[in-house]
C-alpha cells in the first residue's frame, strides 16, 4: 500500500478491493491493525512504527483525520471557499507533539494562532494551538506522513482466532489480519464493532458509561461580512458554542466572508435528526439574531457531527489487553481536547507493545 503523501497533497484515491484479494491471497499478517484514521489511529500508528511494528490504518473515510476535517466549496461564480468546519484547532502540551508541529511548521503544512484575536479568556497564554494551512486535514497529513493508511474501507465484523485478530467487510471478505488491534472509534460504534468480541470483565460497563454530545457545523459564506467581536468567537449563547471567521486562517486565500459555526450541545442534540437543510436555515437565523443582522447566505450548508464534544470520559488513556492483544482508545478516553486523541492512541500502541 502506498504511503500517505506529505501535506499539502490530497489524501490518497480510496480503493478497497485490491487489498481484499491481496490479503486473502498471500494470508498475510500485520503486527498492528488499527480502525479509524482520526488523531488517535495516526498518533497509535506512529507510536508503533517507533516500537518497530508494522501498522496498518483502515478508515471508512475517503480521507483522514476524522473530526480534523475540512471542505471546499464551488460558489455559483465559480469561486472555491474552504471550511474547516470540524476541530477548529490543537492545543499541543506534550514536548514530543510540541516538537513534531514546529516540525511541521517549517515545512509549512501547520502555523501557530495568535492568542488575541478571541474573546475566549481561556485562550490568553498557556500552550500553543495550532491549524493546518489551507485544511485543518494538512496537519493531520502532516503526522500521517509515512504511514500505511487504507481508506475507503467499512470494517462490519471483528474476529478473533489462534491469536490472530479478524476484519471482514458486510460481504464477510477479509479485509485484513493482524497480531494486534486498536479500535478508535466513538464508544457507541466501538462497542457495536466488538459485539461479537468476548471482552475483559468491565469494558462494555465502561465504555457504554462514557457521553460525547453531537455537534451541527454550518459553513456559511455571506455577501457582507458579520459583526463578530473577534475572527474566533465562543459567545454565551443556548444556540452557538462557536463562531469561526475563516479568512482569518492561514491559507485560507479568498476575499468572501467564509464563517464555521457550531451550535451547542443542547441545540445540537434537540435538532439532531432534522433534516440538514433545516438545521442550515435554523442556525443562519440564530446566527442572525446574535448578531443584531439579516444575513442573505450565499451559501449555507449543515454538517452533523454525531459525536463531537466528550462530556463524560472513561477516565483513562485508554482500555488495552496485551494478553489478546486489544486495545481502546480515542478523545473520549480522555477528555475534549484534539490532543487527548494523540495521547490516547500513543498510550494503546504502547500497552501492546512487546
Amino acid at each position: 500500500m502506498p504511503p500517505v503523501p506529505p501535506a499539502p497533497a490530497p489524501p490518497p484515491a480510496p480503493a478497497a478491493d485490491h487489498r481484499t484479494v491481496a490479503v486473502r491471497a498471500d494470508d498475510a499478517v500485520a503486527d498492528l491493525l488499527i480502525i479509524g484514521a482520526g488523531l488517535a489511529g495516526i498518533a497509535a500508528a506512529q507510536s508503533a512504527a517507533a516500537q518497530g511494528l508494522h501498522a496498518i490504518v483502515i478508515d471508512k473515510g475517503r480521507g483522514i483525520g476524522g473530526r480534523m476535517a475540512s471542505r471546499r466549496v464551488v460558489l455559483d461564480d465559480g469561486r472555491t471557499i474552504s471550511f474547516d468546519h470540524g476541530a477548529q484547532f490543537m492545543t499541543a502540551r506534550s514536548p514530543a507533539l510540541i516538537a513534531r508541529m514546529v516540525a511541521a511548521e517549517a515545512d509549512g503544512a501547520v502555523r501557530r494562532l495568535d492568542a488575541d484575536d478571541t474573546q475566549d479568556p481561556r485562550w490568553v497564554g498557556g500552550y500553543p494551538r495550532w491549524v493546518g494551512v489551507g485544511a485543518m486535514t494538512a496537519l493531520v497529513k502532516a503526522l500521517a506522513h509515512g504511514l500505511e493508511i487504507w481508506p475507503a474501507v467499512r470494517v462490519a465484523r471483528i474476529g478473533r482466532d489462534a491469536g490472530i485478530w479478524t476484519l471482514t467487510d458486510d460481504q464477510d471478505a477479509v479485509i485484513g489480519r493482524g497480531r494486534r488491534l486498536i479500535v478508535t472509534t466513538p464508544p457507541e460504534q466501538t462497542l457495536d464493532l466488538l459485539i461479537d468480541t468476548v471482552l475483559p470483565e468491565g469494558w462494555r460497563r465502561r465504555i457504554a458509561g462514557t457521553l460525547v454530545a453531537p455537534c451541527w457545523a454550518l459553513m456559511l459564506t455571506t455577501a457582507q461580512p458579520l459583526p463578530l467581536p473577534a475572527p474566533r468567537w465562543r459567545p454565551d449563547d443556548a444556540a452557538i458554542a462557536w463562531i469561526s471567521d475563516q479568512r482569518a486562517l492561514p491559507g485560507h486565500d479568498h476575499d468572501s466572508p467564509a464563517y464555521v459555526v457550531h451550535a451547542s450541545p443542547h441545540w445540537s442534540r434537540v435538532h439532531l435528526e432534522r433534516d440538514a437543510g433545516v438545521v442550515a436555515g435554523l442556525l443562519t437565523g440564530e446566527i442572525g439574531r446574535l448578531t443584531g443582522t439579516t444575513i442573505m447566505p450565499l451559501h449555507a450548508q449543515a454538517h452533523r457531527w454525531r459525536h463531537a464534544l466528550v462530556e463524560l470520559p472513561l477516565g483513562i488513556p485508554c482500555l488495552a489487553d496485551r494478553a489478546a492483544g486489544l486495545a481502546i482508545a480515542g478523545d473520549w478516553c480522555i477528555g475534549g481536547r484534539a490532543e487527548a486523541a494523540v495521547d490516547s492512541g500513543r498510550a494503546a500502541a504502547l500497552a501492546l507493545a512487546g
